[in-house]
């Protein structure tokens, strides 16, 4: 595994992390919830596909903040096969979520500054001010938040 499939990960767990606390802007519930099982499922099979490299290599290292991806990173040349597909895999799913959701907030964006504007963010008040103004929602928007569900 490669330095920048490490660091790619790192960007794009961060990125996706950030853009799942803020899909409740552009997304129903439901489908919020359905992505977080799906990140909480692809967090899963890394544990079990990683967890002995983590353990023979990392258990020193204390969790948060990326540090333990640096230190696989560093042992990158001993980690096991599987847990390398995994990580690659699971990169490829972040980037995809993530365009998804780039994709959602460049179509809704006029949407949020004409009708929640003085609402102030955090918390789902945007998502629940979007939601109360859905039937003013721009066919652009509409349509972006839908394509979204369907995924």
């Amino acid at each position: 595994m490669t330095n920048a499939t490490f660091q790619s990960l790192t960007k794009g767990a961060s990125l996706f992390l950030g853009i799942t606390l803020s899909s409740a802007v552009y997304a129903q519930p439901d489908v919020t919830t359905s992505l977080l099982q799906k990140v909480t499922a692809g967090i899963q099979k890394l544990e079990s596909s990683c967890g002995e490299d983590i353990k023979k290599y990392c258990s020193t290292v204390t969790p948060g903040e990326g540090r333990i991806l640096h230190c696989m990173q560093a042992h990158e040349d001993k980690i096991s096969p599987k847990c390398a597909f995994d990580l690659r895999e699971t990169e490829l799913d972040i980037q995809t979520t993530s365009d998804q959701f780039q994709q959602v907030t460049n179509a809704c964006r006029e949407d949020i500054e004409r009708l929640c504007a003085k609402t102030q963010p955090g918390q789902g008040r945007i998502a629940a001010c979007l939601a109360a103004q859905a039937s003013s929602m721009s066919q652009t928007c509409a349509a972006a938040v839908k394509g979204l569900q369907a995924k």
